[in-house]
Protein backbone atom coordinates (compact mmCIF):
# COMPACT_ATOMS: atom_id res chain seq x y z
CA UNK A 1 0.00 0.00 0.00
CA UNK A 2 1.79 3.42 -1.22
CA UNK A 3 2.76 5.39 1.95
CA UNK A 4 0.29 9.06 2.36
CA UNK A 5 2.42 11.82 1.26
CA UNK A 6 2.65 14.30 4.39
CA UNK A 7 0.92 17.86 4.37
CA UNK A 8 3.69 20.54 3.34
CA UNK A 9 3.83 23.28 6.11
CA UNK A 10 5.48 25.91 4.21
CA UNK A 11 2.06 27.43 3.02
CA UNK A 12 0.57 28.40 6.12
CA UNK A 13 4.05 29.67 7.26
CA UNK A 14 3.80 32.22 4.44
CA UNK A 15 0.42 32.83 5.10
CA UNK A 16 1.04 34.24 9.00
CA UNK A 17 3.91 36.00 7.84
CA UNK A 18 1.70 37.52 5.35
CA UNK A 19 -0.66 38.00 8.35
CA UNK A 20 2.32 39.92 10.50
CA UNK A 21 2.95 42.35 7.29
CA UNK A 22 -0.67 43.25 7.23
CA UNK A 23 -1.07 43.76 11.31
CA UNK A 24 2.71 45.79 11.04
CA UNK A 25 0.71 48.08 8.23
CA UNK A 26 -2.68 48.73 9.66
CA UNK A 27 -0.19 49.69 13.08
CA UNK A 28 1.78 52.09 10.82
CA UNK A 29 -1.51 53.67 9.38
CA UNK A 30 -3.29 54.06 12.37
CA UNK A 31 -0.18 56.07 14.05
CA UNK A 32 0.13 58.35 10.92
CA UNK A 33 -3.72 58.87 10.50
CA UNK A 34 -3.61 59.94 14.65
CA UNK A 35 -0.85 62.47 13.93
CA UNK A 36 -2.33 63.61 11.07
CA UNK A 37 -5.53 64.23 13.50
CA UNK A 38 -3.20 65.95 16.10
CA UNK A 39 -1.47 68.02 13.81
CA UNK A 40 -4.58 69.35 12.08
CA UNK A 41 -6.37 70.33 15.32
CA UNK A 42 -3.33 71.69 16.51
CA UNK A 43 -3.75 74.16 13.16
CA UNK A 44 -7.57 74.51 13.47
CA UNK A 45 -6.59 75.96 17.20
CA UNK A 46 -3.67 78.16 15.90
CA UNK A 47 -6.01 79.96 12.95
CA UNK A 48 -8.90 80.30 15.45
CA UNK A 49 -6.77 82.57 18.07
CA UNK A 50 -4.62 84.69 15.52
CA UNK A 51 -1.92 82.30 14.48
CA UNK A 52 1.64 81.80 15.73
CA UNK A 53 2.86 82.13 19.49
CA UNK A 54 3.96 85.60 18.43
CA UNK A 55 0.85 87.05 17.20
CA UNK A 56 -0.98 85.28 20.22
CA UNK A 57 1.38 87.57 22.83
CA UNK A 58 -1.13 89.42 25.45
CA UNK A 59 -1.49 93.03 24.50
CA UNK A 60 -0.88 93.17 28.14
CA UNK A 61 2.06 91.54 28.28
CA UNK A 62 5.42 93.16 30.16
CA UNK A 63 7.08 93.50 26.73
CA UNK A 64 4.09 95.39 25.88
CA UNK A 65 3.46 97.16 28.85
CA UNK A 66 7.05 98.70 28.19
CA UNK A 67 5.74 99.71 24.75
CA UNK A 68 3.01 101.62 26.13
CA UNK A 69 5.25 103.80 28.90
CA UNK A 70 7.25 104.49 25.16
CA UNK A 71 4.06 105.78 23.53
CA UNK A 72 3.22 107.92 26.10
CA UNK A 73 6.91 109.68 26.02
CA UNK A 74 7.64 108.49 30.06
CA UNK A 75 11.24 108.14 31.16
CA UNK A 76 11.40 104.50 30.19
CA UNK A 77 14.40 103.57 32.06
CA UNK A 78 12.71 104.79 35.67
CA UNK A 79 9.52 102.87 34.53
CA UNK A 80 11.04 99.85 33.26
CA UNK A 81 13.10 99.77 36.78
CA UNK A 82 9.88 100.28 38.55
CA UNK A 83 7.82 97.49 36.81
CA UNK A 84 10.83 95.23 36.48
CA UNK A 85 11.87 95.61 40.54
CA UNK A 86 8.20 94.78 41.32
CA UNK A 87 8.30 98.25 43.57
CA UNK A 88 4.85 98.65 42.74
CA UNK A 89 3.64 94.88 44.18
CA UNK A 90 2.86 95.96 47.98
CA UNK A 91 0.87 99.24 46.82
CA UNK A 92 -1.49 97.24 44.54
CA UNK A 93 -1.60 94.15 46.78
CA UNK A 94 -3.02 96.49 49.54
CA UNK A 95 -5.21 98.05 47.48
CA UNK A 96 -6.69 94.27 46.40
CA UNK A 97 -6.82 92.99 50.23
CA UNK A 98 -8.83 96.58 51.18
CA UNK A 99 -11.26 95.38 48.27
CA UNK A 100 -12.07 92.47 49.88
CA UNK A 101 -12.06 93.63 53.32
CA UNK A 102 -15.19 95.84 51.89
CA UNK A 103 -17.00 93.26 50.03
CA UNK A 104 -15.78 93.65 46.65
CA UNK A 105 -15.53 89.65 45.44
CA UNK A 106 -15.02 90.38 41.56
CA UNK A 107 -14.23 93.07 38.94
CA UNK A 108 -15.49 96.19 37.95
CA UNK A 109 -16.92 97.24 41.74
CA UNK A 110 -18.05 100.50 42.00
CA UNK A 111 -19.13 102.64 45.08
CA UNK A 112 -21.33 105.60 44.00
CA UNK A 113 -21.87 107.96 47.00
CA UNK A 114 -20.33 104.67 49.18
CA UNK A 115 -23.82 102.71 47.14
CA UNK A 116 -22.30 99.65 46.22
CA UNK A 117 -23.05 98.80 42.36
CA UNK A 118 -21.05 95.26 41.87
CA UNK A 119 -20.69 94.88 37.46
CA UNK A 120 -20.45 96.68 34.59
CA UNK A 121 -23.92 97.84 34.73
CA UNK A 122 -25.37 99.76 31.70
CA UNK A 123 -24.95 103.87 32.21
CA UNK A 124 -29.07 104.54 33.26
CA UNK A 125 -28.65 102.64 36.58
CA UNK A 126 -25.60 104.94 37.45
CA UNK A 127 -27.92 107.79 36.23
CA UNK A 128 -30.34 107.35 38.80
CA UNK A 129 -28.42 106.81 41.19
CA UNK A 130 -26.04 109.94 40.56
CA UNK A 131 -29.48 111.88 39.86
CA UNK A 132 -31.01 110.95 43.74
CA UNK A 133 -28.12 111.69 45.02
CA UNK A 134 -27.48 115.33 43.61
CA UNK A 135 -31.13 115.70 43.81
CA UNK A 136 -30.72 114.85 47.70
CA UNK A 137 -33.47 111.81 47.28
CA UNK A 138 -30.82 109.51 48.00
CA UNK A 139 -31.90 106.49 50.36
CA UNK A 140 -31.12 103.59 51.76
CA UNK A 141 -34.15 101.68 51.00
CA UNK A 142 -33.96 99.32 48.54
CA UNK A 143 -37.68 99.65 47.20
CA UNK A 144 -36.94 103.58 46.45
CA UNK A 145 -35.03 102.95 43.55
CA UNK A 146 -36.17 101.44 39.90
CA UNK A 147 -37.73 97.86 40.00
CA UNK A 148 -34.56 97.46 37.49
CA UNK A 149 -32.22 98.52 40.32
CA UNK A 150 -34.27 96.40 42.84
CA UNK A 151 -34.09 93.09 40.89
CA UNK A 152 -30.52 94.03 42.19
CA UNK A 153 -31.04 94.67 46.25
CA UNK A 154 -33.89 93.00 47.27
CA UNK A 155 -32.23 89.48 47.42
CA UNK A 156 -30.43 88.97 50.25
CA UNK A 157 -28.08 86.08 48.67
CA UNK A 158 -27.30 88.19 45.49
CA UNK A 159 -26.39 91.40 46.23
CA UNK A 160 -25.39 93.49 43.69
CA UNK A 161 -26.75 96.68 44.60
CA UNK A 162 -26.25 97.96 48.21
CA UNK A 163 -27.95 100.96 48.58
CA UNK A 164 -26.92 101.39 52.29
CA UNK A 165 -23.35 103.55 51.66
CA UNK A 166 -20.61 102.07 53.13
CA UNK A 167 -16.97 104.48 54.53
CA UNK A 168 -14.27 104.20 52.28
CA UNK A 169 -10.54 105.21 52.40
CA UNK A 170 -9.34 106.29 49.16
CA UNK A 171 -6.53 108.26 50.86
CA UNK A 172 -4.11 106.43 48.30
CA UNK A 173 -6.37 106.17 45.51
CA UNK A 174 -5.31 107.73 42.23
CA UNK A 175 -7.99 110.37 41.83
CA UNK A 176 -9.51 112.75 39.23
CA UNK A 177 -12.02 115.24 39.71
CA UNK A 178 -12.72 118.48 42.06
CA UNK A 179 -12.19 117.44 45.62
CA UNK A 180 -15.87 119.20 46.31
CA UNK A 181 -17.93 117.31 44.46
CA UNK A 182 -20.78 115.96 45.53
CA UNK A 183 -20.43 112.57 43.79
CA UNK A 184 -17.82 110.06 45.06
CA UNK A 185 -17.40 107.28 42.53
CA UNK A 186 -15.20 104.79 43.55
CA UNK A 187 -13.88 101.81 41.03
CA UNK A 188 -11.86 98.63 42.18
CA UNK A 189 -10.75 97.36 38.90
CA UNK A 190 -8.30 95.21 37.03
CA UNK A 191 -6.41 95.95 33.58
CA UNK A 192 -7.44 92.68 32.44
CA UNK A 193 -10.71 92.04 33.06
CA UNK A 194 -13.51 92.34 30.06
CA UNK A 195 -16.08 93.29 32.20
CA UNK A 196 -13.88 96.17 33.80
CA UNK A 197 -12.98 97.52 29.83
CA UNK A 198 -16.73 97.45 29.10
CA UNK A 199 -17.68 99.71 31.77
CA UNK A 200 -14.94 101.80 30.80
CA UNK A 201 -16.80 103.89 28.53
CA UNK A 202 -19.42 103.56 31.00
CA UNK A 203 -17.23 105.42 33.48
CA UNK A 204 -16.00 108.11 30.68
CA UNK A 205 -19.76 109.16 30.12
CA UNK A 206 -20.21 109.53 33.67
CA UNK A 207 -17.32 111.79 33.99
CA UNK A 208 -18.19 113.91 31.03
CA UNK A 209 -21.82 114.32 31.73
CA UNK A 210 -21.06 114.89 35.01
CA UNK A 211 -18.39 116.94 34.59
CA UNK A 212 -17.66 119.13 37.90
CA UNK A 213 -20.35 117.27 40.07
CA UNK A 214 -17.78 113.81 40.51
CA UNK A 215 -14.51 113.21 41.85
CA UNK A 216 -13.69 109.60 40.42
CA UNK A 217 -10.89 107.23 42.40
CA UNK A 218 -9.57 104.13 40.97
CA UNK A 219 -8.20 101.28 43.22
CA UNK A 220 -6.42 98.17 42.03
CA UNK A 221 -7.90 94.47 42.27
CA UNK A 222 -6.40 92.76 40.02
CA UNK A 223 -8.22 88.84 39.93
CA UNK A 224 -4.98 86.87 39.52
CA UNK A 225 -6.28 83.17 39.77
CA UNK A 226 -7.72 84.44 36.27
CA UNK A 227 -5.78 86.90 34.69
CA UNK A 228 -2.31 86.31 34.67
CA UNK A 229 -1.20 89.53 33.63
CA UNK A 230 -3.30 91.63 35.52
CA UNK A 231 -0.93 92.29 38.51
CA UNK A 232 1.94 93.58 35.88
CA UNK A 233 -0.45 95.53 34.59
CA UNK A 234 -1.71 97.44 37.72
CA UNK A 235 1.98 97.87 38.60
CA UNK A 236 2.54 99.04 35.46
CA UNK A 237 -0.13 101.78 36.25
CA UNK A 238 1.36 102.78 39.18
CA UNK A 239 4.87 103.17 37.97
CA UNK A 240 3.09 105.86 35.21
CA UNK A 241 1.82 107.50 38.03
CA UNK A 242 5.13 108.30 39.70
CA UNK A 243 5.70 110.19 36.54
CA UNK A 244 2.50 111.96 36.03
CA UNK A 245 1.06 109.37 34.00
CA UNK A 246 -1.40 107.15 35.99
CA UNK A 247 -4.55 108.75 33.52
CA UNK A 248 -2.73 108.70 30.27
CA UNK A 249 -1.55 104.93 31.47
CA UNK A 250 -4.95 103.63 32.43
CA UNK A 251 -6.65 105.11 29.48
CA UNK A 252 -4.24 103.11 26.95
CA UNK A 253 -4.38 100.05 28.64
CA UNK A 254 -8.28 99.86 28.63
CA UNK A 255 -8.60 101.49 25.04
CA UNK A 256 -6.11 99.03 23.92
CA UNK A 257 -8.56 96.07 25.55
CA UNK A 258 -11.50 97.68 23.42
CA UNK A 259 -9.65 97.24 20.50
CA UNK A 260 -9.35 93.91 21.23
CA UNK A 261 -13.20 93.23 21.01
CA UNK A 262 -13.64 95.05 18.11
Amino acid sequence: MPRKKSSPVQPAVIVQQNNNILYLILAVLVVALGYMFVRMMSLEKKLATGGTAAQQESYLSVEKLKGYAKDLKLNTGDFNKCLDGNTKQAAVNADATYGASIGVQGTPGFFVNGKFLAGAFPYEFFKEIIDKELAGTGSEVCTDYSTDLQGYCSDPNNIAFNPVPKQLDVSKAQVQGPTNAKIQLVEFSDFECPYCTRAYPTVKQILNDYKGQVIFYYKQLPLTQIHPNAQKAAEASLCAADQGKFWEYHDKLFETGLAQTQ
